[in-house]
């Protein structure tokens, strides 16, 4: 018989009869030629986030007052760019005192292509990011996200890759370990990089950096069209793995507008078999014409699905 990757990670996970596989790094073949199965040192533990832009509200208190009541207790921070952080720090910081709802990570970063072949890019890139993983641990944030490529570059993939990890990172991870806080890199899909799409390939350019700063994370929307296995690109980022993404699978809107498409459940299996316990967090968008009313209406249809969701995986 022969067994697509698909197809083998799910006869994986149905033998696994309640053990957890702990991430590619410990998965290592054995002398009958199947993995040795680790279980995670703590569960898995479900937390629902969103980007609190798309969150209707004129203020920060009233937007999680929503997400709170609607059952989320993760937020997300994003609203623009690193000198907006840095001014809105203390408001945000001073919106959730006092509440169980906590920050994820800053979705807040240098656009373009992470200076790999500009150096004056390069500097301001590595400045800008350092300014927001510091914001980002003021916040008691998990991180601050970074997109590596956005456009074509014209490197070799080697060469690109190497002038990430020895000429970009180590001074942003450096400053990142002072602060406590970690840069967790997000493979896009073939429309928008050339670079990193697969979450594996994230967590192998995490091990080359040898630091406890650096994470991947994995988009649900980017890994329709890249993945082949939801629960195998998890399972292959392992501890590596800080923060995901969720949207409906077609349109990118909440999820859930999609209807039967937005199914999680094998990647929720795959959180569940590395004890994945960071935030799960929309972003998205929404239908065109959608009222205020109608968005929070969705948002709290859309913590209920993932929950649902996340009890069947």
């Amino acid at each position: 018989m022969t067994l697509n990757r698909r197809g083998f990670f799910k006869i994986g996970a149905a033998g696994l009869g309640g053990t957890a596989l702990c991430g590619a790094a410990t998965a290592r073949a054995a002398s009958g030629g199947m993995p040795n199965l680790t279980a995670p040192a703590q569960p898995a533990e479900l937390h629902i986030g969103c980007q609190q832009g798309l969150v209707p509200g004129k203020t920060f208190e009233e937007r999680f007052d929503f997400l709170e009541a609607s059952g989320y207790d993760r937020v997300e921070i994003t609203g623009g760019n690193w000198e907006w952080l840095a001014k809105n720090a203390d408001a945000l910081a001073a919106a959730i005192k006092g509440r169980k709802l906590q920050f994820s990570v800053t979705c807040i970063g240098a656009r373009g292509n992470a200076g790999m072949a500009d150096p004056v890019e390069r500097r301001a890139v590595i400045d800008t990011t350092k300014s927001i993983i510091e914001s980002a641990a003021k916040l008691k944030a998990v991180g601050s996200i970074m997109c590596p490529a956005r456009k074509k570059i014209d490197l070799p993939f080697p060469e690109l890759r190497e002038r990430l990890l020895s000429e970009i990172l180590p001074e942003i991870l450096a400053h990142a370990e002072k602060c406590g806080a970690c840069v967790v890199l997000e493979p896009l899909n073939r429309t928008e990089t050339m670079f990193l799409r697969l979450v594996a390939d994230g967590a192998a350019i995490c091990r080359d950096a040898k630091s406890p700063a650096i994470g991947v994370m994995g988009d649900f929307w980017h890994m329709t069209s890249e993945e082949t296995s939801d629960m195998g690109a998890f399972v292959s980022a392992g501890a590596y793995l800080k923060h995901v993404h969720i949207a409906s699978r077609k349109t990118r809107k909440i999820p859930g507008v999609d209807g039967a498409a937005d199914n999680y459940v094998d990647g929720f299996k795959g959180l569940k078999l590395i004890g994945y316990r960071g935030a799960i967090s929309i972003e998205a968008g929404y239908p065109k014409d959608t009222t205020d009313e109608q968005k929070k209406k969705l948002l709290a249809q859309a913590a209920t699905l993932i929950r649902a969701q996340w009890n069947q995986a």
